[in-house]
C-alpha cells in the first residue's frame, strides 16, 4: 500500500517538474518566434496560392540511402495523379546513390509525362541547402517533400490537390504517416481514400495565432514526407534554413513549418496518413539534417 502511494506521488512531481521545465525552458523560443513574425510582417499580403489546378512538383534530397531507393521510386510511379515534376537532388552520397537513381530514371521517362530531373551538388550541402536547391530549380506550383528511405502513398498527390483546393487560405498540407521497416512494406496499407474517403479526412486547420501558443516540437506534428505547400510560400517565409542558428528549432523540417504556421494558416490531417515512414533507417540526425 504505502508503496504504491509511493509510485503515485512520484509520478505526480515527474509530472510537475516536466511541466515547470516546459514552462521555464520550452523547445520552441517565443522570442524568437515573435521576431520572425516581426520580420515577414507583411510578406503574406503579397503571396497568391493559386488554388486552380496546380502544377506540382515532388522534391527528394537523397544522402546515404541507397538500398531503399527502388522503393521510394515505386511510390513515385504509383502516384493516381502523375506529378508534373520529380526532381532528385543527390547531396554528394558516399554511396551509389546516384548510380541508383541515374538508372531509375533512364528506365522510367519514356513512360511518363511527368519531367525528371537530377541535381548533383559538388560537396555535401545537407538535407535543408539541398531541398532550396531542388524547390528554387522547379517551375511548380506546389512542392511534396519525399525523403529518399520513405514511401509516398499510392494517391498522396491527388489527395493533397484536393484537400488544399478545400482550404484555399492553407499555404502547407503536412499529415499523419505509417511506420515501417524493411520488411513490412509489402503488407502496408499504401491508398489514402482505401483507409478514409475524402471527405471523411478530418482537418486541423492552424491559423498563425495559434503559433504563439506553441512551446514543444511536437504542437505542431507532421512526417515530412508527403508534406507540400506551394512555392510562392516557401519563398516568402525565406525556404529552409541550412543555418541552424537561424532556426526557431534544430531540426531543419519541423523549423520550417513551425515559420511557414507563423505567416500562413496551415492544415493537417492528424489522423489519416499521407505517407509511409521508415522506421529502421535515418542518416540525417547530425550535420546531414
Amino acid at each position: 500500500m504505502m508503496n504504491s502511494i509511493y509510485q503515485y506521488l512520484r509520478a505526480i512531481h515527474r509530472r510537475l517538474r516536466k511541466g515547470i521545465k516546459t514552462r521555464l525552458n520550452p523547445e520552441i523560443s517565443q522570442r524568437k518566434v515573435r521576431a520572425f513574425i516581426k520580420a515577414k510582417r507583411d510578406t503574406s499580403k503579397s503571396v497568391a496560392l493559386p488554388a486552380i489546378s496546380p502544377s506540382i512538383a515532388i522534391v527528394i534530397p537523397c544522402y546515404g540511402h541507397a538500398p531503399f531507393l527502388k522503393e521510394m521510386f515505386e511510390s513515385i510511379k504509383q502516384q493516381t495523379r502523375a506529378p508534373d515534376q520529380v526532381i532528385f537532388v543527390l547531396d554528394h552520397s558516399p554511396d551509389t546513390s546516384a548510380e541508383i537513381i541515374t538508372r531509375l530514371v533512364q528506365n522510367f521517362q519514356s513512360q511518363t509525362s511527368s519531367q525528371f530531373i537530377v541535381l548533383h551538388n559538388e560537396k555535401n550541402m545537407g538535407q535543408a541547402a539541398s531541398l532550396n536547391r531542388g524547390i528554387e530549380y522547379s517551375t511548380c506550383d506546389l512542392i511534396m517533400i519525399l525523403n529518399d528511405d520513405d514511401y509516398l502513398m499510392h494517391d498522396c498527390i491527388e489527395t493533397a490537390i484536393q484537400l488544399l483546393g478545400k482550404y484555399p487560405q492553407a499555404a502547407l498540407l503536412g499529415g499523419h504517416s505509417l511506420h515501417f521497416s524493411s520488411e513490412q512494406l509489402v503488407n502496408t496499407p499504401k491508398v489514402i481514400q482505401s483507409i478514409y474517403k475524402l471527405e471523411d479526412i478530418q482537418i486541423d486547420l492552424r491559423t498563425p495565432q495559434k503559433v504563439l501558443g506553441y512551446r514543444g516540437y511536437n504542437d505542431i506534428n507532421m512526417t515530412h514526407s508527403g508534406s507540400c505547400f506551394y512555392k510562392s510560400a516557401w519563398q516568402a517565409i525565406g525556404g529552409y534554413y541550412p543555418d541552424k542558428s537561424m532556426r526557431l528549432v534544430h531540426f531543419s523540417d519541423r523549423d520550417f513549418q513551425i515559420r511557414m504556421n507563423a505567416i500562413f494558416p496551415v492544415i493537417l490531417s492528424n489522423i489519416t496518413p499521407l505517407s509511409c515512414w521508415r522506421n529502421d533507417s535515418s542518416v540525417d540526425q547530425g550535420v546531414n539534417s
